[in-house]
């Protein structure tokens, strides 16, 4: 089977809040070759780190463009704290969770800002689509209107043989904004997926550990057998490319039923597609360029999807009347919609979730943008870029879902139907961090749009895990491949979400634990991959994590499943096509799909139990972020929760690794990069250890697990 490794960045953001004169709206600015020399006022602190030693190519020549606007939000610490508030149990705030509405109202932007807002670009030649929540908008149209509406003309970049757009000019609106960061006027690809294929020379018939062996090894069939499968629990997946389901349905995946068939009609979840299309009506917004959409009709899951065939209402109209993803391909080369094949990691989250949580529904969020390729150079499909070189030889595959993470993120707050998101994606936090060189989506004081996502998230009580990455403690690649220092991956480091490690997991056959769980690094031949894991650099600790390990910054991850490719799982993709079969896989975007059917296995729990499922809402089950509890079975003593005292012990409930480390031979130079090491209790390769799912039920819930 053929399967790639997808490198799509969250490219570059800026910091405004106001437009300073410099070009006139629907003026044309010149051309300037110097991308680190910029004349007149300066509205935007965007990402011209990204731009040194790049070379400008000559203009763009983009059908459509889009951006991720965020607004400026003066409530944005306080949906932060009270994010944190609701997940701490010593606070009077805690379990009191909101709805998207009243986030819009009580922290996000006014209507009458988000509409100021989105009548500049509707004014400007694009579309707008918004969330009941007013954190951010997203805008598409034609080149055109993005270079009137930012005041600025666009230019193919090159630098180390890879192309990408970028501002010619310094981005800057035409009037006074009231907006804190865009995404994607850089097209500098950061963020990836962590999926990790080993070699099949000499695999013979190995084809992973199969869903009943993972089941066993580690207490999701204890779960069962007491009755809790994730029945009632909704797993969201955030997408990153396409999955083969009913068309007519969106549910049904042909990948998973194929996985089910190879090992004896295991039972799995019912996974189904959520094709984020937002209208600006339901935003609150009068006016947003989008055609008014026809009412939606719920999946079996539950969760609204758009009827096929209707008028275009995706925030993303760029390619005649595509309201949906395109049917997935076998194995191609070309332009989306004509070539839409399969990413793996997608295959890999919702095969891993489904068949590990097999009572839940899970969703499976998806962007589509007609225009974005599995490229350097990304929003051109079918013609050849400007100035090809033998680095993007492998121009024109096409690519849906990472780049459009944040609108995906932003419809699962809009919906408020998922308990449990699961993330397999993320980059080196340096390239999410404006105050480090403006290269991402953080302002100056470490909050941006991106935080408030996942703030929102916790508000809602949705507990969020997120992959820490593949490339141990040096999660910061720099473009021509080094590993200039250590470095965590983001988001998995946001203080809002759960971050799951992956360690080497012996396994025989009937399910049992042949040797130690070590940590997932150099004790195996991949010498360049390895479980993410340090400390940021950005944000502080939470209080949790504060209190049980003395920590000063974030650190990660907080937990560890499956992620080293030697002791990796099956998926299967391709149904259906010549290239269908199954193959073994690894990384930590094994296990934190792994860590969400846990959980969801843990609120199901809840569910039926009285003491626990006391949230405000409609979710009552609902425990917000997952990592207070895990850090307070770690550390009783030092994580004092006035109304949780876990039911069992640390050493009942999880397996402390204590060999191994994250530390990596790198394939240029071909020398080692320090580490971090296992050890007894917490350390920063595997977190808090390896969790087993009945004894993490019973020592949150307190319900007895056989």
């Amino acid at each position: 089977m053929k399967h790639r490794l997808l490198s799509v960045g969250l490219a570059l953001a800026v910091l405004s809040t106001a437009a300073c004169g410099g070009h006139e709206s629907g003026t044309t600015p010149p051309v300037n070759t110097t991308p680190n020399s910029f004349s007149g006022p300066e509205a935007f602190e965007w990402g011209k780190g990204e731009l040194t030693g790049a070379v400008l190519v000559g203009p763009a020549n983009l059908a459509h463009m889009q951006a991720t606007v965020a607004m400026n939000i003066p409530g944005a610490q306080s949906l932060v704290t009270y994010a944190q508030q609701v997940s701490d149990p010593q606070s009077p705030l805690y379990r009191q969770y909101l709805t998207p509405q009243e986030i819009g109202e009580r922290f996000g932007a006014s209507s009458q800002d988000y509409q100021k807002v989105a009548d500049y670009f509707v004014e400007n030649g694009l579309s707008v689509a918004g969330w009941p929540q007013h954190l951010s908008l997203a805008v598409a149209g034609p080149q055109s209107a993005m270079e009137k509406a930012f005041g600025t003309r666009f230019g193919v970049y090159e630098e180390n043989g890879r192309q990408f757009v970028a501002p010619i000019g310094t981005p800057h609106f035409s009037v006074s904004l009231p907006v804190s960061a865009v995404e994607n006027l850089v097209t500098l690809r950061r963020n990836h997926t962590y999926m990790i294929l080993p070699p099949r020379a000499g695999a013979g018939t190995n084809l992973g550990y199969s869903p009943q062996q993972v089941q066993k090894a580690f207490d999701y069939s204890g779960a069962y057998s007491a009755g809790f499968n994730g029945a009632g629990i909704t797993v969201g997946i955030i997408g990153t490319g396409p999955i083969n389901v009913n068309r007519s349905t969106w549910c049904s995946d042909a990948d998973l039923a194929a996985l089910k068939s190879l090992y004896n009609n295991v039972s799995a979840a019912n996974v189904c597609e959520v094709n984020v299309t937002p209208s600006g009506v339901a935003a609150g917004l009068s006016a947003s360029g989008i055609p008014t959409a026809a009412p939606a009709t719920p999946n079996p899951n539950g969760t609204p999807v758009p009827n096929p065939g209707q008028s275009p209402t995706s925030m993303f109209p760029f390619s005649g009347n595509f309201t949906t993803p395109p049917p997935v391909t076998d194995t191609c080369s070309g332009a989306l919609p004509a070539c839409n094949q399969e990413d793996g990691e997608a295959q890999l989250d919702t095969q891993q979730v489904a068949t590990l949580a097999p009572g839940a529904a899970v969703d499976f969020y998806l962007a589509y943008n007609a225009n974005d390729c599995y490229v350097f150079f990304p929003n051109t499909c079918a013609s050849p870029a400007p100035n090809p070189t033998p680095s993007n030889s492998n121009y024109g595959q096409p690519q849906i879902g990472i780049v459009e993470a944040d609108a995906e993120i932003q419809q699962a707050i809009a919906d408020n139907v998922a308990d449990v998101i699961s993330i397999s994606y993320g980059s080196g936090e340096w390239y999410s961090n404006l105050a480090e060189g403006g290269q991402g989506g953080f302002n100056s004081s470490g909050v941006g749009y991106q935080p408030e996502e996942f703030a929102a998230l916790a508000a809602e009580g949705i507990a969020v895990f997120v992959s820490s990455g593949d490339s141990g403690s040096a999660e910061c690649i720099s473009s021509t491949g080094y590993y200039p220092q250590p470095c965590v991956s983001y988001p998995s480091g946001d203080v809002n979400v759960t971050s799951v490690g992956g360690v080497n997991a012996p396994i025989n056959e009937f399910g049992q634990l042949t040797n130690n769980i070590t940590a997932w690094g150099t004790l195996t031949s991949l010498g360049t991959s390895g479980s993410g894991g340090g400390v940021s650099t950005i944000f502080t600790a939470p209080s949790w994590q504060q209190s049980a390990i003395s920590a000063g910054k974030r650190t990660q991850p907080d937990v560890s499943m499956i992620g080293d490719p030697f002791t990796g799982v099956t998926f299967y993709s391709n149904a259906g096509f010549a290239d269908a079969g199954a193959a073994p896989v690894g990384g930590t975007s094994v296990a934190a799909p792994e860590m969400s059917a846990m959980w969801a296995l843990v609120l199901d729990a809840c569910k039926n139990t009285v003491s626990c499922a006391t949230a405000g809402g409609a979710h009552p089950w609902r425990l917000g972020d997952a990592a207070p509890y895990l850090y307070a079975i770690y550390a009783p003593t030092k994580v004092s929760y006035k109304s949780f005292a876990p039911h069992l012990s640390y050493a009942q409930t999880f397996y402390d690794v204590l060999y191994g480390s994250n530390a990596m031979t790198n394939s240029a130079p071909a020398t080692p990069t320090p580490g971090e090491k296992a050890m007894t209790g917490y350390d920063q390769v595997t977190g808090v250890g390896v969790p087993f799912a009945g004894h993490l039920i019973q020592a949150v819930t307190g319900q007895t697990v056989p």
